[in-house]
């Protein structure tokens, strides 16, 4: 009975990674890349974040964009999934934009103090994007 209580929950956790609702506009980071780190400098080289909203959204070189996880929370006692929390994570900053996409790097992360604990501790695709310092998704 447990394990089809964390299948259900895995399920509706990788379907809102896989798309949005009907009708609602949803933005993700849909690609992570990268570069291979070649040893020249001492700092690890910066990810790219490629996300699906660009010039037609507003989006142009320079904005910051925050980014939020969504989490499916289970209740221990009735042994059921309670409810979807999301929360913000991180703060990107845009380096390219074209209509329908763009892409951007990592300004900071969240502090843990704002933030509950996720794992991992990083950006992933899947994550939500919205415009600026919004404080709900």
């Amino acid at each position: 009975m447990r394990w089809q209580g964390i299948l259900i929950i895995m399920m509706i956790g990788l379907s809102g990674l896989l798309g949005p609702v009907a009708g609602a506009a949803e933005f993700v980071v849909y690609s992570v890349y990268r570069p291979l780190d070649l040893g020249i400098s001492a700092e690890p080289p910066p990810k790219d974040f490629f996300i699906n909203m660009g010039t037609a959204q507003g989006v142009q070189s320079g904005t910051v964009l925050t980014v939020f996880r969504r989490a499916a929370t289970y209740d221990l006692l009735s042994e059921k999934l309670f409810r979807e929390v999301t929360f913000p994570i991180a703060r990107i900053k845009v380096i390219h934009s074209e209509a329908g996409t763009a892409v951007a790097r990592l300004d900071k992360m969240i502090s843990a103090e704002k933030a509950p604990g996720i794992t991992p501790n990083a950006i992933m695709i899947g994550d939500l994007v919205r415009l600026g310092d919004q404080a709900t998704p």
